[in-house]
């Protein structure tokens, strides 16, 4: 036997078994499926193996209690923030120098995690084809990355590297709490499980897919599992075990009443900060210039967001000095009296008026969109334009934190090229149809080859635009009512999805002009 792991007292585990490994761990909050995965990181760092961990809500940086881990991105534990423009820096330094790496994801907003672990992730596989030494990379809430039933180009790598890695020396350690939310092909090719106690039917069901035992069986054995206790599945082994509890801080530790120190924490050396705090200015330090274009094009930025903000204001003021309310009379007039009167209003103009009973109308100029047109308002009751001419971005106010939300979506919109906002603008002011690139480059004016050749990425990991082949030609189609629905669901229940609506339709009209500039 070669180099042992101590996991469990119920398992003899090789490094050897390790090497090119797609592991899954699965299992339901407080199953102890987090602790499961410490553990494996912990044998992997004390033998000295090289790896990154892609941790989403900041729970590994106590790692460094006992050893030398350099924690990078935004969150509590981080010791350098770092986004995707030093990802294949970084990624180049923790593999070339046998550096373990925590990413720590959890202060990205979607769109940022999904860029910097496109880059970071795409290194990774490159370096491990050139360097072919053992690495294995973890990924905590898997789900969100390699969903069951949707295609991505972030999904598309992950599985990649789960699937055939292992010729690079490359491996993965998957970890999620839904088993049922993970592509299917990844669990079905994963060399080694560990699967702890789930609840839900459809869990169940994918433990009964991979465990050679009956339904009913299946369920027994997985629901009496209490924490710590897992079912570990090796090709034709099946061992029930209980992992050993972690040695480190488990920052990801269920609260309770007692009081939590965390401990002191090792730090890297000097010579590593400063490798990464190079890496953050690319492959040289940036001259002068570089740096006062950079200025220049934030400043650019923050006035675009200001002009943006001056304009809508100054079309709320407008539209505010056209409404007129009064006090409508203690008796509602028939609304379809009131209709027949406005038809007639508009129709005949200073003619006679309608016998029928109800209030009189007159015919009266009104702003709409910043043109005067003609319509009829019920003397002394209100005037009809109060609903005409208030627009879904005007009529209801936002949370501050959802209209700053809005603002920095459009302004990283507006800091792209032209050609993918004219793409982007395209799209989405014809949904909910999809176009051929054919189709795109023909109404925008720009040659085929330019967008096969520079797609917009961006907006595609954004998750505005979504790209699919369609009878052997590449088609793009609006994304845009799922995008807020995932961005500004964080904010649910302070929003209604009369507001998503209200957010969709702000952002559509902001997104389209930016198309247009």
């Amino acid at each position: 036997m070669g180099i042992p792991l101590s996991i469990s007292s119920d398992l003899d585990l090789d490094l050897e078994d390790i090497i090119g490994q797609c592991i899954a761990i699965l299992g339901i909050r407080g199953s102890g499926k987090s602790n499961t995965a410490g553990v494996i990181f912990e044998e992997l760092l004390h033998n000295n193996y090289p790896l990154s961990i892609i941790d989403i809500d900041g729970e590994y940086f106590g790692l460094k209690e006992k050893y030398e881990v350099l924690v990078v991105g935004r969150g509590e534990g981080v010791e350098i923030e770092v986004d995707e423009n030093c990802a294949q820096e970084i990624a180049q330094i923790s593999m070339e120098k046998n550096i373990p790496i925590v990413v720590d994801l959890s202060g990205f907003l979607s769109e940022e995690r999904t860029a910097f672990l496109q880059e970071y992730l795409s290194a990774l596989w490159t370096l491990a084809g050139r360097l072919r030494h053992p690495y294995i990379i973890g990924i905590e809430e898997a789900h969100e990355f390699i969903p069951q039933g949707v295609k991505t180009e972030l999904k598309e790598l992950i599985a990649r590297i789960a699937l055939r890695g292992r010729k690079r020396g490359l491996g993965a350690i998957v970890i999620s709490q839904r088993s049922a939310k993970v592509d299917k092909d990844v669990l079905s090719q994963a060399g080694m499980l560990f699967l702890h106690r789930v609840v839900h039917e459809v869990d169940m069901r994918v433990y009964s897919e991979l465990l050679p035992w009956r339904k009913a069986e299946t369920k027994e054995i997985i629901t009496a599992l209490s924490t710590g206790e897992c079912v570990y599945l090796n090709g034709d082994s099946v061992i029930p075990i209980y992992v050993r509890e972690r040695e480190t801080f488990h920052a990801g530790f269920t609260p309770s009443l007692e009081v939590v120190i965390t401990p002191e924490l090792k730090q890297v050396s000097q010579a590593i900060i400063e490798a990464i705090e190079h890496a953050k200015l690319g492959k040289g330090k940036k001259t002068r210039i570089d740096q006062l274009e950079e200025q220049l094009d934030h400043l650019e930025s923050e006035a675009l967001k200001k002009d943006e903000t001056i304009a809508r204001l100054e079309g709320i003021a407008r539209t505010l000095g056209y409404i007129k309310v009064e006090v409508p009379p203690p008796s509602y007039p028939d609304v379809q009296n009131i209709s027949k009167a406005i038809v007639h209003s508009v129709e005949h103009p200073g003619g006679a008026r309608s016998s029928a009973p109800g209030p009189s109308y007159s015919v009266r100029p009104v702003a709409v969109n910043g043109e005067h047109v003609s319509t009829a308002a019920p003397v002394g009751v209100i005037d009809i334009e109060s609903s005409v001419t208030a627009s879904p971005e005007q009529s209801i106010e936002l949370p501050d934190a959802v209209e700053r939300h809005i603002e920095r979506i459009v302004g990283r919109v507006a800091r792209k090229n032209i050609l993918h906002r004219r793409i982007l603008g395209f799209v989405i002011g014809h949904a909910p149809i999809s176009y051929s690139v054919d189709q795109i480059a023909a109404w925008t004016n720009c040659a085929r080859g330019v967008i096969d050749n520079d797609p917009p990425r961006d907006f595609l990991d954004m998750g505005l635009l979504v790209r699919e082949r369609r009878s052997g030609k590449m088609h793009y189609h609006s994304n845009l009512k799922a995008f807020v629905a995932r961005e500004f669901g964080l904010f649910q229940p302070d929003l209604a999805l009369a507001d998503l609506h209200r957010i969709k339709v702000i952002l559509h009209a902001r997104l389209v002009q930016l198309g247009e500039q």
